[in-house]
């Protein structure tokens, strides 16, 4: 079968990449017009754009030091590995928590047992798009005096009690990279509602370098091939030429940069269409989450009570290793693509000064070993849904 579904795609065309060729003229500010757009849009005060999201962390993290001496960052024990390098970067510690196997994302119940008088913050993290109740965290930061970071990398957009995430904490950090609801290839936003925060993290943003010459060159280019390339007519004849570019490796660094006016001008014509991106991300999730919620061989996250997810992926858990590999390579035979994410816990990758010889996060481990995507964006036709839940229905 030639037409295969990717994993994760944005709907980018031709006619949108070339709008970002006005920024080779005149001396207009792109990036500051998307960051008021972007701030509106959240419904925050401010707004700044970097290179990735890992800047956005790695900046967030450096202006509070300004606030105070603790040196302790908590992120949930299976996420994506690469926190780790913007909190080393800023000069501080990573802590792990435990995972819970009903959100799979951080555990708020093992959260009182792990921050202490040394937590300067925590980031709770919407994997794959699902919002939840970080009530009990925000009592938490409250009473302890530590900051809370949103890590909204997988979840633009999301609401719970009608209030977007991201903008419930101290601030909320976005990723425009490959994979997101929606991209311009790479790219990291910041929000916040504080002004005294934003002062800083615009000054520190500020002394950044801009991108090279090089990149402001190349990014209408690989724009256009990202764009040609997450089509399923094209991502499926081109799969061997495709597949070594995507990212299998573990990064030991980053170098932290401005965002681009390219990719500022193409950010704001996104964001406008980035609710209905959701709108079909939510449909085709909830037809998938409908069908196999009562499949005994996985385990689904909890939707939260009043939260409206926006599917970045579609997370399934499966209680048998050997059957995740069966409906992978019955999904990838009849023309879609899955993904396997973070392949190990975060101290499986790191060296955190963990203890090796026991396993100190066992569900985080489970989660690692078991965890299978399926893709929930716009290309995902309804004939490929329904492939889906037969593979499903037939184990």
């Amino acid at each position: 079968m030639l037409r295969k579904i990717p994993t994760t795609a944005v709907p980018l065309s031709i006619f949108e990449i070339l709008k970002g060729f006005k920024s080779f003229f005149g001396n207009k500010s792109y990036i500051e017009e998307f960051e008021q757009n972007f701030a509106k849009y959240m419904g925050a005060g401010h707004a700044f754009s970097f290179n990735k999201c890992t800047t956005s962390i790695y900046i967030f993290l450096k202006a509070l030091k300004k606030f105070s001496n603790r040196k302790e960052v908590v992120i949930p024990a299976y996420t994506v590995p690469t926190l780790v390098l913007p909190i080393r970067k800023a000069g501080l510690i990573p802590i792990l928590c435990e995972s819970s196997l009903e959100t799979l994302t951080m555990d708020f119940n093992r959260l009182p047992d792990v921050v202490n008088d040394n937590t300067l913050c925590v980031l709770p993290i919407y994997h794959f798009g699902f919002p939840y109740e970080i009530d009990s965290l925000l009592r938490l930061a409250k009473e302890k005096g530590f900051f809370v970071l949103e890590d909204t990398a997988q979840a633009p957009g999301a609401m719970i009690d009608d209030k977007k995430v991201g903008t419930l904490g101290d601030a909320g950090c976005f990723s425009l990279c490959r994979g997101k609801n929606f991209s311009t290839f790479n790219g990291g936003m910041l929000t916040t509602n504080s002004d005294k925060l934003a002062k800083i993290i615009g000054e520190e943003r500020d002394l950044l370098p801009e991108q090279e010459f090089s990149f402001k060159i190349k990014i209408p280019f690989i724009l256009t091939a990202y764009s040609l390339v997450t089509r399923p007519v094209i991502y499926g004849p081109f799969y061997k030429l495709i597949a070594p570019f995507k990212h299998t490796t573990v990064h030991d660094g980053f170098e932290p940069k401005q965002y681009s006016d390219f990719q500022a001008i193409i950010g704001s014509g996104l964001l406008k269409r980035l609710d209905g991106f959701n709108e079909i991300r939510l449909r085709k999730g909830m037809v998938l989450y409908d069908a196999l919620t009562d499949n005994e061989h996985i385990i689904l996250p909890q939707i939260a009570k009043n939260s409206t997810p926006v599917f970045n992926h579609f997370p399934v858990v499966f209680k048998e290793t050997r059957t995740m590999e069966k409906v992978q390579a019955e999904l990838w035979e009849r023309g879609i693509d899955t993904g396997r994410m973070y392949l190990k816990p975060v101290h499986h990758l790191y060296d955190l000064g963990y203890d090796k010889q026991k396993e100190l996060f066992p569900n985080a481990l489970y989660i690692a070993e078991r965890l299978l995507t399926l893709p929930s964006h716009p290309y995902l036709d309804d004939n490929s849904i329904e492939k889906i839940i037969g593979v499903f229905k037939s184990l």
